[in-house]
C-alpha cells in the first residue's frame, strides 16, 4: 500500500483533521459521509473527498456493517495499516517540527534548563499526532524522533552500567552526553515523582559509568510524560 494518500492527509493544515486521526490511531471509530462518485481531480478538494478515497482504497474500513447511507462509521482495518498510519504521522512529526525549535530544545537540554525543555516539550507534543493511547512506547520514539532528526546518533535501551536507559546521546565533538530516562505518568499529578523516580533509577543503576572515558559533562534527566504534557527535571 502507499501511504501518499495518507500523507497528503494530514500535510493539508486547512483540514482540522488530527483529533480524528488521534481516535483512530487509538483504536478508536469516526463517522464520516462517504462520496461514492468521486474524480481524481476533485480528491483533494475537501476533506470529505479525502475520507472517501481512504475508505476506498482499503485504509479505512466500516465499522459498522449494518450502517447504511452516505454517513459511516469507519475504523482502521487492521495492524498492516495500523503500521502504515503510524510511519506516516512519525515521518509528518519530524517533517514538520520547525528545525529552530528543535535546536532550541537541544540546548535547553545540554544547558540544563529543566524549565525552558519541558515548554518546548509540552509543545511538539501539542503540535503533533498521538497513538498507541499514550503507551510509553510512543514517548520514547518520539524523543529519538527529535535527536535523530537533529544529526546524533541515539542509544536506545543500550546497557551502561548496570542498566539499560532509554536514551543515551553522545556529542563527541564537545564531550559530554545526555542520559534520559523517559516514563509515562498514570496522571498529571504524579509527574513530578515519575521524574524523580526515573532520576533514580539513572544512579541505581549507575548508568553514568558506562559513558567512555574523555566525556566531561554528563547530563542526566528524569522525563515524565502524561498524554499531552510533559515535565522534565535534571540531577
Amino acid at each position: 500500500m502507499n501511504s501518499a494518500i495518507i500523507r497528503s492527509f494530514v500535510d493539508r493544515t486547512e483540514f482540522a483533521v488530527n483529533d480524528k486521526f488521534e481516535t483512530l490511531l487509538n483504536g478508536g471509530t469516526i463517522e464520516q459521509v462517504i462520496c461514492d462518485d468521486l474524480t481524481y481531480d476533485e480528491l483533494y478538494s475537501t476533506e470529505e473527498n479525502l475520507w472517501s478515497m481512504l475508505y476506498m482504497t482499503g485504509y479505512l474500513t466500516k465499522a459498522d456493517a449494518s450502517k447504511q447511507g452516505n454517513e459511516l462509521t469507519l475504523r482502521i482495518p487492521n495492524k498492516e495499516v495500523l503500521g502504515i498510519f503510524e510511519d506516516t504521522v512519525v515521518k509528518w512529526f519530524n517533517d514538520n517540527i520547525e528545525k529552530a525549535k528543535q535546536t532550541e530544545l537541544m540546548q535547553a537540554l545540554w544547558n540544563g534548563d529543566e524549565a525552558k525543555a519541558t515548554e518546548l516539550l509540552s509543545g511538539f507534543l501539542w503540535e503533533t499526532i498521538s497513538y498507541n493511547d499514550y503507551h510509553e512506547d510512543y514517548y520514547h520514539v518520539f524523543l529519538a524522533g527529535i535527536f535523530t532528526g537533529l544529526g546524533y546518533a541515539v542509544d536506545s535501551n543500550k546497557e551502561y552500567g548496570l542498566g539499560r536507559p532509554d536514551i543515551v546521546l553522545k556529542d563527541r565533538n564537545n564531550r559530554r552526553a545526555l542520559i534520559i530516562e523517559a516514563k509515562r505518568s498514570p496522571d498529571k499529578d504524579s509527574m513530578p515523582s515519575i521524574c524523580n523516580n526515573a532520576l533514580e533509577q539513572i544512579q541505581a543503576k549507575e548508568c553514568a559509568l558506562g559513558i567512555p572515558d574523555g566525556y566531561e559533562t554528563i547530563l542526566c534527566y528524569g522525563i515524565a510524560f502524561w498524554q499531552k504534557r510533559c515535565m522534565v527535571k535534571s540531577s
